[in-house]
């Protein structure tokens, strides 16, 4: 297994690309505290990981509370004695809208959760990942953080941010042993984008701007999480990892 005897927090793991996270990481031997805003989600899916025999907690949580944030952190290290992944996952994807159509409270909305949300569970998970002497934490970001995209405005802003905080803190936390990097996906099937479903039930055009012709699912960057979560990678940090399908290959 290549998280046997790790700990890891998750935010957002409801659902989606955080549940997937948080499956595989357990089936890995991880000991996982998931957090999200919704209690009843995180309840079953923790249910369902003890019931496989991997062993689950979870701590209701909003990411731009930072108050809310160290809670969810002691309550981590209450339940499992230590801290040695962590995987800032919670995201909001708002309606599409060009800058004359994005209103100010959608924009601090994003912001505060996509990018705020990010800076305050890094920043307090931070000391208890120095007292293990290392660790590592993935931010998910977005393809959209890394090129234009149209109607993309505070989510874009948004995940560039977020790329740009992953780079700024894998150098300042290299002197504690501690990796930092990105996934970056492309549009993947999950809650976050089912309202871009055609009325007939098919998802149209999502797959054909990608040059592999499928469409991703949240499992494939569940296991782009995993490498980055484990040694394997741990000469590996400040990285940007695309799951996005060869998009960003045009």
């Amino acid at each position: 297994m290549r998280l046997e005897g790790k700990t890891a927090v998750l935010t957002g793991a409801g659902s989606g690309i955080g549940k997937a996270i948080a499956l595989l990481f357990a089936r890995e031997g991880a000991r996982v505290m998931l957090a999200g805003r919704r209690e009843a989600p995180l309840k079953a899916l923790a249910d369902t990981i003890r019931s496989a025999g991997g062993s689950a907690a979870y701590c209701q949580t909003d990411v731009t509370r930072g108050d809310q944030v160290q809670a969810l952190v002691r309550t981590a290290l209450a339940e499992f004695g230590k801290l040695d992944i962590v995987v800032a996952n919670a995201g909001i994807h708002p309606s599409r809208t060009d800058i004359l159509e994005t209103t100010e409270e959608a924009w601090h909305q994003t912001l505060a959760t996509n990018l705020t949300g990010v800076f305050l569970t890094c920043k307090y998970s931070l000391p208890a990942l120095i007292e293990n002497r290392g660790g590592a934490i993935i931010a998910t970001s977005s393809m959209v953080g890394m090129t234009g995209v149209r109607n993309r405005i505070a989510y874009g802003a948004a995940k560039g941010g977020v790329n740009q905080l992953v780079k700024c803190m894998a150098i300042d936390c290299a002197k504690y042993n501690i990796r930092v990097n990105a996934v970056c996906p492309g549009r993947v099937m999950s809650e976050m984008v089912s309202h871009l479903k055609e009325a007939d039930g098919t998802w149209g055009g999502i797959t054909k701007p990608y040059p592999l012709g499928f469409r991703g699912e949240p499992e494939h960057v569940a296991y782009a999480a995993l490498y980055l979560a484990s040694d394997e990678s741990e000469w590996v940090t400040g990285v940007l990892l695309p799951v996005e399908g060869g998009y960003l290959s045009y």
